[in-house]
């Protein structure tokens, strides 16, 4: 059932903005007529009579209603416009702080910023059942990690709305300060929960009016709303980590058998080149299992690349899979998402691999502007417009299914990655043509979320190229 909306003519009457601007036009109707009344008598009194007297005490009463027209129209605009930019100073304060969720230290920079604006002696931040942040007069006696003694806490946890604390009864708690004798509690909501509270702390009952409950009560609100978005965010983030790990964790079985294949027909005739294998082979599932949540260098995602190559290369012979690659010093240790290189070249072996001849693939890192690119280009098969236009469409391309599918859910999972890590405005152009092969570049703008890579890459001993 839909709640019931008060009449417009109600809301209008009780509109205390709209009042103020009619007694606004009423004061300005007054004040010009009375200066209308002056200036006439003014006039009148140097016509009837040579005495300045009259004359100087009307223009002293005009200068009087000018100044008083100064202050009652002038002035409230200058104390409005400073109260509503203090405002949003405040809002964004707190919104530094709130974003980093309900912990200590960002609900203590938020008690440091509200206090000051209220008429309360102390404030606190609480989870409910202990105390995450403080400050004011003797917050020490209910400092972070306190537990939570007022009874009333608990009851505002339960209903979710702000009580008034006026009875002394109220404050009679073991270990809390006795010089508070009033307060207010406000719920702090994320959602259809109560996860805290937000109480303020007087040393009398007189000093908490209207005021003082709309404030604490819209602080609260400012508080929730900005946890609220945190709390979002981190749900966003813990989907798009999960959704990493699950593609991570995904190992390609013909790939995998298909490789331990080639491995072993080499071990007798080229132990050495086995050997090799084995180290790729060891060093690229090691990579491909590792942290998908760290950024890596370009150096080390080109090298996780080359190692895929280096397999398929061993699989068909270097006949039929020819690489070749080009990074620029500049950027050799810029941060990029890991695991985004190799889909590529699987989608350039696997889909554009001509019948016969040799497939050329091209694997570029370089600078542009305000970031860095990934270019990922061969001569293969390529596609026609119609399966370009479904790689990042999964839906569509599911309802054709094209065979572009493979290539296409690689694609989507790599800009998973990069919005990931960069955000959406770093992006994957995609141009190809039947016959012409295919150029797939990474655009990646800005500086990467992941933290820096501390360790470095393991390093294998290889065998000697002889």
């Amino acid at each position: 059932m839909l709640p019931t909306i008060p009449p417009m003519r109600s809301a209008t009457r009780h509109n205390p903005t709209q009042r103020a601007h009619t007694w606004a036009r009423a004061m300005s109707m007054l004040l010009a007529t009375s200066v209308i009344v002056l200036l006439v008598l003014m006039v009148l009194s140097l016509v009837s009579s040579p005495n300045p007297l009259p004359s100087v005490i009307i223009t002293a009463g005009l200068v009087l209603i000018c100044f008083f027209y100064a202050y009652i129209f002038v002035l409230p605009d200058d104390l409005t416009s400073t109260a509503t930019d203090r405002t949003l100073g405040i809002a964004s304060q707190l919104f530094g702080y709130a974003r980093e969720g309900f912990s200590p230290s960002s609900m203590e920079g938020a008690c440091v910023i509200i206090l000051p604006e209220t008429f309360a002696s102390a404030i606190c931040v609480t989870d409910g059942q202990v105390v995450e942040a403080s400050a004011g007069e003797e917050s020490q006696g209910f400092g972070p990690g306190s537990r939570v003694i007022l009874a009333e806490t608990q009851q505002v946890m339960r209903s979710g709305e702000v009580s008034v604390l006026s009875d002394d009864s109220s404050f009679e708690a073991e270990g809390f300060p006795s010089r508070f004798h009033a307060g207010i509690i406000a719920p702090l909501r994320v959602g259809n929960s109560c996860v805290g509270t937000l109480e303020l702390y007087y040393h009398r009952q007189g000093e908490i009016d209207q005021r003082q409950i709309a404030l604490a009560s819209g602080f609260s609100d400012l508080l929730s709303a900005q946890l609220a978005t945190f709390e979002l965010q981190r749900q966003a983030e813990t989907s798009a980590r999960a959704e990493l790990k699950a593609l991570q964790s995904q190992v390609d079985p013909h790939f995998l058998f298909n490789t331990l294949g080639t491995i072993v027909s080499l071990i007798r005739t080229d132990p050495e080149k086995a050997r090799s294998l084995i180290i790729d082979f060891s060093d690229y599932y090691r990579q491909t299992l590792g942290d998908s949540d760290q950024a890596v260098t370009v150096d080390q995602e080109v090298s996780q690349g080359m190692r895929y190559i280096n397999l398929m290369q061993a699989r068909y012979g270097e006949t039929r899979l020819n690489i070749s690659t080009s990074v620029e010093e500049e950027i050799a240790e810029a941060l990029v998402p890991p695991f985004i290189v190799q889909p590529l070249l699987e989608n350039s072996v696997k889909h554009g691999m001509p019948e016969v001849g040799t497939l050329h693939v091209g694997l570029r890192a370089f600078e542009i502007e305000d970031g860095i690119a990934l270019e990922v280009l061969d001569d293969g098969v390529g596609m026609d417009e119609e399966t370009l236009s479904l790689l990042f469409d999964p839906e569509r391309r599911q309802r054709k299914r094209t065979g572009s599918h493979g290539a296409g859910l690689a694609l989507t999972n790599v800009l998973s990655r990069i919005h990931f890590f960069f955000g959406p405005d770093s992006h994957i152009d995609v141009e190809s043509a039947p016959g012409s092969g295919t150029k797939v570049t990474i655009v990646l703008l800005g500086e990467p979320r992941g933290t820096l890579v501390d360790e470095e890459e393991p390093h294998v001993e290889r065998p000697d190229s002889r």
